[in-house]
């Protein structure tokens, strides 16, 4: 291929809407490859745009370009590749880490790129995400999808399934742990997937009757209404880890609360504030708190490595996949508080 082809895309417009346009996707350049998209995922995140003006987009703590397309949650097939890239090659099948960093700096050497300081680039925020039926990626963005993923569940894990599979990481679960989720969004049940998957009990509270209902449906039975949760009655002296996926004062505050004496708590979602007392709340508890931002690339290869060998139920957590002539209506239902993962199939 030489020079531009055109490509059908979305892109939001206004507050509360998003439209189809037909844009340019040029050949992929040095480090480049060029992916036919088979599936985005619509991540909250996403949403947090969705509600923005085009001007508020570009003002917000974490600023994105409106000119360009949504969907950092991309997997598909390499169709061409740029000079120097030995891989992947034509025909791979594979997911994006979606920040892209600057290759040299320490960070990046070690696959954070969403830590570089040098030339952090984000899929749907700087560069074109892939809710358009091709898109560029640098190659060593790229990570081999195993053939036993489909490219549904690869988009899931692009993001928002590999960091519940990392907040568990990153907090030492072990085999038998308990372990409290706040928020049963898809990033929630995917904590409950990966725990069950691996040994640890699982519990989440959640402020949606609907989430709670198919949480359930999916077999994860320990969910309860946040508002009339009692831990003493579930998890006598609090659970070994707490993790927030909701992002909000109120969830960050009740996963600190939850967690036993000697406990870990993860903060995932994004969003909000956090108010603590150092001495009653930490230290005389003696809690560890992290903080958990993405994955490194290492960390995305392990997690899809490990959701193969132990056969973490992800794909039961999407309840939407739609063409991307239906990103508009997608994007609607998702705003609206509906339950389940969604994703987009732009080819």
């Amino acid at each position: 291929m030489s020079g531009s082809t055109r490509a059908q895309a979305l892109r939001f417009t206004d507050r509360h809407r998003v439209d189809i346009v037909e844009v340019d996707v040029d050949a992929p350049a040095t480090g480049e490859v060029l992916i036919e998209v088979k599936a985005a995922g619509l991540c909250g995140s996403d949403m947090h745009y969705y509600h923005m003006t085009q001007e508020e987009m570009q003002q917000g703590a974490q600023p994105r370009d409106p000119s360009i397309s949504p969907g950092h949650e991309i997997a598909g097939v390499v169709t061409e590749v740029g000079p120097g890239v030995d891989f992947p090659s034509v025909g791979d099948r594979v997911f994006v880490m979606h920040y892209s960093g600057c290759g040299s700096c320490d960070f990046c050497r070690v696959g954070l790129h969403q830590h570089c300081k040098v030339d952090m680039g984000v899929y749907s925020r700087t560069r074109n995400g892939g809710m358009q039926e091709r898109v560029i990626a640098d190659a060593a963005d790229c990570v081999a999808l195993p053939d036993e993923i489909d490219f549904a569940t690869g988009s899931f894990l692009a993001c928002g399934a590999s960091t519940a599979y990392c907040a568990l990481k990153h907090a030492n679960a072990k085999p038998g742990d308990t372990v409290l989720v706040v928020g049963a969004g898809p990033v929630g049940l995917a904590i409950l997937a990966w725990a069950k998957a691996l040994g640890l009990r699982g519990v989440a509270t959640d402020m949606s009757l609907e989430r709670i209902a198919f949480a359930k449906s999916l077999g994860y039975d320990e969910v309860f209404l946040g508002s009339a949760f009692d831990i003493e009655e579930v998890l006598p002296g609090g659970a070994d880890v707490t993790i927030d996926t909701s992002g909000n004062r109120f969830g960050r505050d009740a996963a600190i609360a939850y967690a036993r004496d000697f406990g870990t708590v993860v903060l995932v979602g994004l969003g909000g504030t956090l108010e603590l007392d150092p001495v009653p709340d930490i230290i005389l508890r003696q809690l560890t708190i992290r903080g958990l931002f993405v994955f490194s690339v290492p960390e995305l290869m392990e997690a899809s490595q490990k959701a193969v060998a132990h056969d973490v139920e992800l794909s039961k957590i999407i309840t939407r996949i739609a063409p991307l002539s239906e990103g508009p209506r997608a994007f609607a239902d998702f705003a609206d508080d509906a339950v389940g993962k969604f994703v987009l199939q732009p080819q």
